[in-house]
């Protein structure tokens, strides 16, 4: 066998073997990797899970164990990023936060995304150093924009911690069974959000759904007010849904919280094309230079006009100049 050859097959081998953990950062080493456990495994697919990995760093501080699942898109992540968030965590440290919208700091370490990447921390969180060679060591990271629903979402009143991504049937069933997957239709691209909102008398569960276009959300609204207990309300291509709600007022003013604002940019498209603006250049610089030359003709016609006035009605001869210095005075 030709060394050309042994050297591709080690090459192969040593890729297929090629995991998403880094091996080192720094002082500190991975040690075996394992395959973490996984339940749910519709909701999994659904998000786009592509690989996932575990491993226990160790070094001259306290050994902290990664876990590491790469999703499809950054969308896959912060919607694994919402289910797997414990309902007591805190807030995102500032060290995660530089790197992500979405953070949380559990009682032993953090849980955030990177880009298509959903991380653990567990044992200790990583120094900023040990973060970040962790980071840019990662392969495949996916930084695309993340989904135009989550900025419709509202805030106010929200239970923290209660809000989960939907992108399919599997994620609707485990999240938000009350709507039935024809109903939402996704073969339109539909996703949603499901949370709870704190009442007056009651927390309220609100389903909001996104459609990719108005008048998607305009027929399936037809459909959601089917339900018995719907209360629905659309705005714009946005089509929220509180059912069974043990307070109608306290559903109300749930919904009353959703509202679409579109910011719409219009790029104007010259029809006469790049010819046609060259040919504007052209015309508009000759114009220029025309309106010039006639400016310096009149100058000068003003200038000569002067001088015959000044002979005519000042008895100033022809070779005199118009200024005189002087300067024989001195």
């Amino acid at each position: 066998m030709s060394r050309r050859v042994i050297v591709v097959l080690l090459l192969s081998l040593s890729l297929s073997r090629a995991g998403i953990l880094p091996e080192g950062l720094g002082t500190v080493q991975r040690g075996p990797v394992s395959k973490p456990p996984l339940t749910d495994l519709p909701v999994w697919d659904e998000y786009g899970l592509a690989e996932a990995e575990t491993a226990t760093y160790q070094g001259k501080g306290k050994p902290f164990q990664a876990t590491a699942w790469r999703l499809k898109d950054p969308t896959g992540s912060q919607a694994a990023f919402r289910w797997l968030r414990p309902p007591n965590a805190r807030p995102g440290a500032a060290d995660a936060l530089a790197y992500t919208k979405f953070a949380a700091t559990l009682s032993n370490g953090w849980l955030m995304t990177f880009g298509n990447y959903l991380l653990r921390f567990e044992g200790r969180a990583p120094e900023l150093e040990e973060l970040k060679l962790f980071l840019f060591q990662l392969p495949k990271v996916d930084q695309s924009a993340l989904p135009p629903l989550l900025e419709f979402v509202p805030a106010d009143q929200q239970v923290p911690g209660s809000d989960r991504y939907v992108l399919g049937p599997a994620s609707l069933e485990k999240f938000y069974p009350k709507v039935a997957p024809s109903t939402a239709a996704f073969h339109y691209g539909t996703e949603a959000v499901v949370a709870r909102y704190k009442g007056r008398s009651s927390e309220v569960e609100m389903a909001l759904f996104y459609y990719p276009t108005n008048q998607m959300a305009r027929e399936r609204q037809a459909e959601f007010e089917k339900i018995a207990g719907a209360m629905v309300k659309r705005s714009g291509p946005l089509l929220a849904a509180v059912i069974g709600a043990k307070n109608a007022d306290d559903a109300e003013r749930v919904l009353s919280l959703v509202n679409y604002k579109a910011n719409i940019t219009i790029n104007e498209n010259n029809p006469r094309g790049i010819l046609g603006q060259t040919g504007d250049l052209i015309v508009n610089s000759m114009i220029l230079v025309g309106l010039l030359l006639l400016m310096c003709i009149l100058a000068g016609l003003m200038i000569y006009g002067g001088r015959y006035m000044r002979r005519r009605f000042g008895g100033v001869k022809d070779e005199d100049p118009m200024t005189l210095l002087h300067l024989e005075d001195r």
